[in-house]
């Protein structure tokens, strides 16, 4: 049977910054730099936190502000159930629930924005790691199964 919408995902949080900052860095960057302008409040508190952070140069803690907000924003996107598995991988799970006894309750993969965004995260990490030269990389999010009744206790 399918491990359903429970899977454990690490989240990377605002309030965790502090102890990573004071850390040592691991990170891996791409080989493409990404250059951009931000509004002059933003560029004043990277500022602040480069200085009350001197061991931490602006790439990392952009990066790392980034990674918090963007797993924060993908937490948050709306769900929905997505499309669900093709006709045999549903005949082995069927026949895996009545081996067990268990009753066979239909799944689908996670849709709407959420779904949307972390296939297509995953399509972009896939990239950028071939230009790091990992040629098989290992998916940045995990394919989510839901079924109807977590759906539903979501959205209540």
């Amino acid at each position: 049977m399918r491990q359903l919408f429970n899977a454990q995902v690490i989240y990377m949080k605002t309030a965790h910054l502090h102890d990573l900052w004071d850390s040592p860095d691991n990170a891996r960057l791409t080989t493409k730099q990404f250059s951009f302008r931000l509004p002059v409040h933003i560029g004043a508190k990277i500022a602040a936190l480069c200085e009350m952070y001197p061991q931490k140069n602006r790439t990392q803690i952009v990066a790392d502000l980034l990674a918090a907000a963007l797993d924060d924003l993908e937490k948050h996107l709306p769900e929905e159930l997505g499309s669900r598995p093709d006709p045999e991988e549903e005949h082995y799970d069927r026949m895996a629930a009545d081996a067990s006894h268990e009753e066979y309750v239909p799944y689908y993969r996670l849709g709407g924005p959420r779904g949307r965004f972390r296939n297509i995260a995953n399509r972009y990490y896939e990239e950028l790691e071939k230009e790091l030269g990992n040629e098989k990389p290992t998916p940045l999010y995990q394919q989510l199964w839901v079924t109807e009744a977590q759906m539903k206790a979501k959205k209540s």
